[in-house]
């Protein structure tokens, strides 16, 4: 039997055998370009729950929605996804009560970018989150700085915009990370009222962590006033749990959304002395154990106030881990690389849903799903309609949380960085048509992940089975998957097809005037910024 008839074979084989099994694990409507392909998400051979009869109808009206959004925190981290030494008991209970997520995908590997994506429900790039390509930083490692004049496009709409025009007060605490001008502050975004430093915490400095003075990069905003420059770290999270509950109490009569986005665990890592020398993972375990018991207490409020069974809890994290911290960076699990790369462990996050009775407790979901469909289900289920002449890129979710549709609607994600097209995830089967690595020092052991590896084109693709090598070692033999790979660059030209790239926001205008300061008239900028 000649080589060219084999292959021919496997082909066919591959072909034929998808058409007849797909259309039990069809998720896509049948103009998809992933249409007579079973391609069945990874893990869903694995026996599932049965789902719940809840139907649309018998949802809680106007619910209230809370997000509860992690930093730098790696698949690999918490206690409930295997981790040994962390403590999380709070994120435990919580997958106990609610539905945990083994493929559940940020949509970007660092910062600024999935935090706009989580906001809009679309690829960041279309909102202008990246920086001109002409930048050796091109490929997603940029955010917005503190001496940046702009941050995400104006036109984008976002979450908290959306939902108000259907009765919803909301309120944030902690990193926004999306432009601080007073055009692009969390306020002029929708949200009613902010607490927080609103960017990242490297440069802010914790005498927790390393004895020296605390910068004023660590600022502290209520509305668009900084009131604390530089911020005592020990004591924010209790101040935002507060906050927290001082808006649920101030908005019982309201419908009303909620965005708790914490700094743990990306450097400094930093905890309060209540957690500080608890944990045998270090400084990072202590962190850990400080962000869930944030949690905890947040929950724990919602049952005390008696909402929980009409508030949509979703907790999820930005990014995959920091691995170049060596310790006191996160931990991916069984993926590959982490922070900065679009490798399972840059973009593939821990992730649970909560809401007693309406999610079925202790459900394990194999779906694929993403932050970008956070802003639709939200907006579904609060009763409102997608807005009009926006491409959004995320799917609903709510047939998937009631148990109607245990598949979900998502079969396909796009890993992008920067402007670039990375990568092509079809259920179990993903496509890189480019490589790059991020952040992780010489000595790293993986090659792939170490900052001095650039980027690079991969023509051919190279083509993983996700299922079996969640770990992507072992490319798939592109003459027996011929098939597969077919699809997937049909889906990527349809998807072109209706992508748009807004105008680069980061790197732009960088100057010392614009930095945020408490004493605006002082210099030098900044660091003159001290106020308390």
């Amino acid at each position: 039997m000649n080589e060219r008839f084999v292959t021919l074979l496997a082909i066919l084989f591959v072909a034929g055998w998808y058409a007849c099994e797909g259309a039990h694990y069809r998720k896509e409507p049948a103009a998809s370009p992933s249409e007579g392909l079973d391609l069945r998400g990874a893990d869903q051979s694995l026996e599932e729950e049965q789902p719940n009869k809840n139907s649309r109808d018998a949802l809680p009206e106007k619910p209230n929605f809370i997000i509860l959004f992690g930093d730098d925190m790696g698949y690999g981290d918490s206690n409930m996804d295997g981790h040994p030494t962390s403590r999380t008991p709070n994120l435990d209970q919580m997958a106990r009560e609610g539905m945990r997520f083994t493929q559940f995908y940020s949509a970007a590997p660092v910062c600024s970018p999935s935090r706009a994506s989580l906001m809009t429900g679309r690829y960041f790039p279309r909102a202008g989150v990246y920086q001109d390509p002409q930048n050796n930083k091109s490929t997603g490692m940029s955010v917005f700085g503190t001496m940046g004049s702009k941050g995400m496009l104006l036109s984008e709409i976002t979450i908290p915009q959306a939902l108000k025009p259907l009765g919803y007060v909301s309120g944030m605490v902690g990193k926004w990370h999306l432009g601080i001008q007073h055009p692009y502050h969390p306020v002029s975004r929708g949200f009613d009222s902010y607490l927080g430093c609103p960017f990242n915490l490297k440069g802010c400095n914790s005498t927790i962590v390393n004895g020296t003075e605390r910068t004023p990069n660590c600022m502290v905003f209520s509305n668009y006033t900084i009131t604390e420059q530089p911020a005592d770290l020990l004591n924010i999270d209790a101040r935002y749990v507060q906050n927290v509950k001082d808006f649920i109490n101030n908005n019982t009569d309201n419908p009303f959304l909620f965005y708790f986005s914490s700094y743990h665990t990306h450097l400094p890592q930093f905890a309060s002395s209540k957690y500080i020398n608890t944990t045998r993972r270090g400084l990072f375990g202590d962190a850990l154990a400080q962000f869930d018991g944030d949690v905890g207490e947040i929950l724990s409020f919602l049952k005390e106030k008696g909402i929980a069974n009409r508030t949509f809890v979703v907790f999820t994290a930005d990014n995959g881990p920091q691995l170049a911290s060596d310790l006191l960076g996160g931990e991916q699990g069984p993926l590959k690389c982490g922070k900065g790369t679009t490798y399972e462990g840059g973009v593939r996050e821990p992730a649970i849903m909560w809401w007693p009775g309406v999610i079925k407790a202790n459900t394990l979901s194999y779906a694929v799903a993403s932050t970008l469909d956070i802003f639709p289900t939200v907006l579904s289920l609060a009763g409102g309609k997608n807005p009009e002449n926006v491409t959004l890129d995320g799917y609903d979710l709510t047939e998937l949380i009631t148990g109607t549709n245990p598949q979900g609607p998502r079969d396909h994600m796009f890993y992008y960085s920067g402007k670039y097209l990375m990568a092509a995830r079809l259920n179990q089967y993903k496509a890189h048509f480019y490589t790059m690595g991020s952040h992780c020092g010489e000595d790293y052991p993986d090659a792939d992940c170490r900052g001095k590896t650039t980027l690079k084109v991969q023509d051919p693709p190279l083509l993983f089975d996700l299922a079996r090598d969640p770990k992507e070692r072992q490319p798939l033999p592109l003459k027996q998957f011929q098939a597969v790979l077919t699809v997937i660059s049909d889906l990527v030209a349809e998807h072109n097809k209706t992508m748009t790239f807004g105008p680069p926001q980061i790197g732009i205008d960088v100057s010392k005037d614009n930095f945020p300061c408490c004493n605006p008239t002082c210099t030098p900028r900044p660091e003159c910024c001290k106020c308390q």
